[in-house]
């Protein structure tokens, strides 16, 4: 006796079938339609930079309602249980903290003096500020703990406020000032508090609607492919709107690039060898390595500014066009790790 599935659940397969294919897809090539982005981006932002100038408020708007679709995806899927267990993790958050506000600012003590004063401040600045906008997407992409990333997203924060003005102010005379500490917590309320709130809301609401089963499984696919297409689209709005000071200091630019990726790579090294050393989960290690790695830019282009120089702003502006290609090309490279930290028994199958 053959079983006929209703209407309505046949359109509901058939629509969930396009939407993990289309979420598989875009996941697989991601790194392409990363580069396809910054690619765009740099040439319609150059040939649009009066229309950009003009309109630097609904630029700054766009880069925060990006941002938190990119983020709002993962905090439905954050279970709330899990996220005030992880708070007492103190191994995993005090090996991100030492990467964030220790060898961060180690090395970039060591590259900031090649690039002047101004543009080697605003390089200092760019590798202190806490996690980016777009962490918790990379980690939820990948896999990782959302619980725990959470936990070192806030922790970094929490930390980043008395840390920045002591890191800039050991880092020489022309950055002992006054640092901002209210763009900071702006930055914080919208990139991540608010997220939270609604993320959170709308899980409560579609576990009391549908059950746990869509929202911890079926949800998935949908909850995957919205964080890549935001996350796409904040990497062109952040790259556009700076395309001109990019095409115009090429030299610079190409250092900043440079240097940035060896201090992104060698901090995912480190990573690795650690959390093997530590017996970390595969989910644990990525929560910590991208929490670790991608800088909040926004916070950093709002202290220089606000606290520093325009010219120290540089860095900030051009980060953004390497440290998302640097993040989803170690995505892409999730089967390779995953057997380093298969000792963890927790990676389950590798697809």
């Amino acid at each position: 006796m053959s079983i006929e599935m209703a209407p309505d659940a046949v359109s509901a397969s058939k629509s969930g079938g396009r939407t993990k294919a289309l979420s598989e897809h875009i996941r697989k090539y991601l790194i392409l339609y990363t580069l396809f982005s910054v690619g765009v981006a740099i040439p319609v932002g150059y040939y649009t930079g009066n229309f950009t100038s003009a309109n630097r408020e609904l630029f700054s708007d766009l880069v925060i309602i990006f941002a938190i679709m990119t983020i709002y995806p993962s905090m439905i899927q954050l279970k709330t249980e899990g996220f005030a267990k992880e708070l007492k993790s103190w191994k995993p958050i005090a090996v991100s903290i030492s990467y964030v506000f220790v060898l961060s600012p180690v090395l970039a003590f060591v590259i900031g003096p090649t690039m002047g004063a101004s543009v080697g401040t605003g390089f200092v600045v760019s590798n202190i500020v806490p996690a980016s906008s777009a962490s918790l997407g990379y980690v939820l992409i990948a896999g990782g703990s959302i619980e725990l990333a959470t936990a070192l997203a806030i922790v970094s924060i929490m930390v980043a406020v008395p840390a920045i003005p002591v890191i800039l102010g050991l880092y020489g005379s022309q950055a002992s000032v006054s640092i901002p500490v209210e763009p900071i917590m702006i930055s914080v309320a919208y990139i991540l508090i608010l997220p939270l709130i609604a993320g959170q809301a709308t899980r409560y609401t579609l576990m009391k609607w549908k059950g746990p089963a869509l929202v911890n499984k079926s949800s998935k696919k949908y909850l995957s492919l919205a964080t890549m297409v935001s996350m796409l689209a904040l990497i062109f709005v952040l790259v556009d709107k700076e395309a001109p000071v990019i095409i115009s200091m090429p030299q610079i630019v190409g250092f900043l690039i440079g240097y940035q990726t060896a201090i992104i790579m060698g901090i995912l090294a480190l990573s690795l060898l650690v959390s093997r050393i530590m017996r970390l989960s595969y989910e644990d290690h990525q929560a910590v390595a991208f929490i670790s790695v991608t800088k909040n830019q926004s916070v950093a282009a709002a202290i220089a500014v606000f606290a520093l120089n325009p010219e120290a702003a540089l860095a900030p502006a051009v980060i953004p066009m390497i440290q998302p290609i640097l993040a989803i090309a170690y995505i892409h490279l999730e089967r390779a790790i995953k057997r380093m930290f298969l000792f963890s028994g927790k990676t389950g199958h590798i697809s």
